[in-house]
């Protein structure tokens, strides 16, 4: 498929393709009439594992790294280090949502203390 077909099939740009391309995270596999880049039906599936890693909040270069690893053949290396990423991210969010938490009762207490003054 061209790269007109993967960005339509993939919800992705063109754009962003070429991007990609550029950071090694997916590579066209010749190029057709025209120059126009072409990608075996894997890149499709490549494109879903990275836009799921990017939900979940991976870096383009953190992605890229796993993708070495896979691309090397090392699928169990790329597991272990994903599974790192994860917990690393999960970690992160924990962090955060007692951060939030703690802002939230903050917050409360001095809205309750303004409306106490204000009566």
């Amino acid at each position: 498929m061209d790269i007109a077909d993967l960005a339509r099939q993939s919800s992705v740009s063109s754009r962003t393709l070429r991007y990609y391309g550029e950071l090694g995270l997916i590579r066209p596999q010749g190029r057709g009439p025209g120059g126009r880049r072409h990608y075996d039906p894997d890149s499709l599936g490549r494109l879903r594992f990275i836009s799921r890693l990017k939900n979940l909040g991976l870096s383009l270069q953190e992605i890229r790294q796993l993708n070495e690893a896979f691309d090397r053949g090392d699928t169990p290396a790329m597991l272990d280090e994903l599974k790192t990423q994860l917990m690393v991210h999960l970690q992160k969010i924990e962090t955060r949502q007692r951060e939030l938490a703690a802002l939230e009762r903050d917050l409360s207490k001095y809205l309750k203390r303004i409306l106490h003054k204000r009566v």
